[in-house]
């Protein structure tokens, strides 16, 4: 009898034995006939949860030899934790990098003016850049910079913006206020900039504002993750 939950079962299930190491990386997973009789759900729930799997790196299916167990190149990281890209990368044990670098000195749009709290006439700097990891696309993001903050040239050519306001500008951040929005993965073409296999697909976009010691607004950021990469989770405490 199949299992009630079944495909939404059969996919949490599998992906809780490869993240547990209960099925090792490298490792052949039964034949279909096989494993659906172990997990007690049909070879069509079976196929559609490994077709699914293998979307998010979890599996690799071989035609006439058998589905194997690969790592799935998963970036995590805690909500409540304000790091930059670059440490955050750093820290999963892999290289960070950059490319698509587009930075411009413009005028704000009445949004980033208002949240930045800075008039509508004064010059910003856009950058607009995409994110690797171990040079695989992981992120899209855009940061403006009011040019108020820049006393000379804007020579930014480090990894991490964090890095930059605080060694080049002096300017440390201590917090930041975000918002948390699922977006479609068309807008902006973003899923062909991450090289994700579909349009169709949704992105975590976390607009954030990011704020100095002395609660002054420094930079505005939308930063386009890839759920195929990047894994949020927050720790909640009983209050």
């Amino acid at each position: 009898m199949n299992h009630p939950a079944n495909f939404e079962y059969v996919l949490n299930k599998i992906k809780e034995m490869i993240e547990k190491g209960e099925i090792k990386e490298g490792e052949k997973l039964p034949s279909e006939i096989e494993y659906s009789k172990k997990l007690g759900v049909s070879r069509a729930t079976l196929r559609e949860a490994l077709r699914i799997l293998e979307d998010e790196g979890y599996v690799k299916r071989y035609h006439g030899v058998g589905t194997f167990v690969t790592r799935p190149r998963v970036i995590k990281s805690g909500m409540e934790e304000l790091i930059s890209i670059t440490r955050l990368i750093e820290k999963q044990g892999m290289r960070p990098g950059t490319k698509d670098v587009l930075i411009e000195r413009v005028k704000p749009t009445e949004k980033e003016a208002a949240l930045m709290n800075i008039p509508l006439e004064d010059d910003i700097f856009r950058i607009q850049r995409v994110r690797t990891a171990d040079d695989i696309p992981v992120l899209y993001c855009i940061d403006r910079i009011p040019a108020k903050y820049v006393k000379k040239e804007f020579n930014f050519n480090k990894e991490s913006l964090f890095q930059y306001l605080q060694e080049d500008l002096g300017i440390y951040i201590a917090y930041a206020v975000s918002d948390v929005i699922p977006v479609k993965a068309k807008v902006k073409n973003i899923y062909k900039k991450l090289e994700m296999k579909s349009a169709a697909g949704v992105l975590l976009l976390l607009e954030q504002l990011h704020f100095d010691e002395n609660n002054n607004p420094i930079f505005y950021s939308s930063n386009y993750f890839s759920p195929e990469k990047f894994r949020f989770y927050i720790v909640r405490k009983r209050v």
